[in-house]
C-alpha cells in the first residue's frame, strides 16, 4: 500500500511540473526551467523503474510459491512422482519464457506467458486438491491463497506500469528537442514498450 501511495504522489508531482512548461528549444529554456524538466524526467523515470520492480517482484514470488507448493506436496509422500516432476518442468518452462522490459511490447509473447501461467497455476492447484488432507496443511493453504491473489493482481500492476510508461513516453515526445540536455547520463533515451492496457482500462471505466 505504501509503494502504491508513493507512486501516485510522484505521478501527480511530475504531471503538475510538466504541465507548466511548454515545448521549447534548448536556447529558449532558462536554467530554472531545465531544472524543473530534469526533476520531472527523473521522477517519471524512477516511478517507471519502481513500478516495474514491484510488478516483477510479485511475479517472482508467485513462481517461487508454485515451486514451494510442489515441495510441500512432496513432503506428504502421497503423490505421483511422474506427475510432480511434470508439474515442476512446467514451472521451469514458465520461468524461461518470461518477458522483460523490452519484450513486454510483444503482445503474442504476453498472451502466451499469461495462458501458460494460468495453465500451470490451475494444474498445480487442482493436483494439490487431490492430495489427502492437503486442506489441513496450513502451509499449503497459504501458498495456494498467495498464488491465487498474485494472479488476480496482475492486471492492476500492468495498468499501473502502462500508466507510468505512457506519461514517460509522452514526456520524451514533448521534449525530444532538448532531451540530450535534460538526461545527463549520456545513455540512450528511448520510449518504453507497454502492455497497452491503459486506454482499454479508461474506456471500460467510461462505459461503467
Amino acid at each position: 500500500m505504501k509503494n502504491a501511495i508513493l507512486l501516485i504522489l510522484v505521478f501527480f508531482f511530475a504531471a503538475a511540473c510538466s504541465s507548466r512548461i511548454n515545448q521549447q528549444t534548448e536556447e529558449q529554456l532558462t536554467d530554472e526551467q531545465f531544472d524543473s524538466l530534469r526533476t520531472v524526467y527523473y521522477s517519471l523515470n524512477d516511478s517507471l523503474k519502481h513500478s516495474w520492480s514491484i510488478m516483477l517482484e510479485d511475479d517472482n514470488k508467485k513462481i517461487s510459491n508454485l515451486q514451494l507448493l510442489l515441495e510441500e506436496i512432496r513432503k506428504t509422500e502421497n503423490y505421483s512422482k511422474d506427475t510432480l516432476d511434470s508439474l515442476a518442468q512446467m514451472v521451469q518452462v514458465l520461468k524461461d519464457m518470461r518477458y522483460d522490459s523490452v519484450t513486454v511490447g510483444n503482445s503474442d509473447l504476453i498472451d502466451q506467458y499469461d495462458s501458460t501461467t494460468t495453465l500451470v497455476s490451475d494444474a498445480i492447484i487442482e493436483y494439490t486438491e487431490t492430495i489427502p488432507d492437503a486442506d489441513l496443511n496450513p502451509v499449503i493453504n497459504v501458498l495456494v491463497d498467495q498464488i491465487v491473489n498474485a494472479n488476480n493482481s496482475v492486471l492492476l500492476y500492468r495498468i499501473r506500469y502502462d500508466s507510468f510508461s505512457e506519461d514517460f513516453n509522452r514526456f520524451l515526445e514533448k521534449y525530444k528537442n532538448v532531451m540530450s540536455a535534460i538526461d545527463s547520463s549520456g545513455g540512450q533515451v528511448y520510449k518504453r514498450p507497454m502492455f497497452r492496457l491503459v486506454n482499454d482500462f479508461k474506456e471500460e471505466e467510461e462505459e461503467n
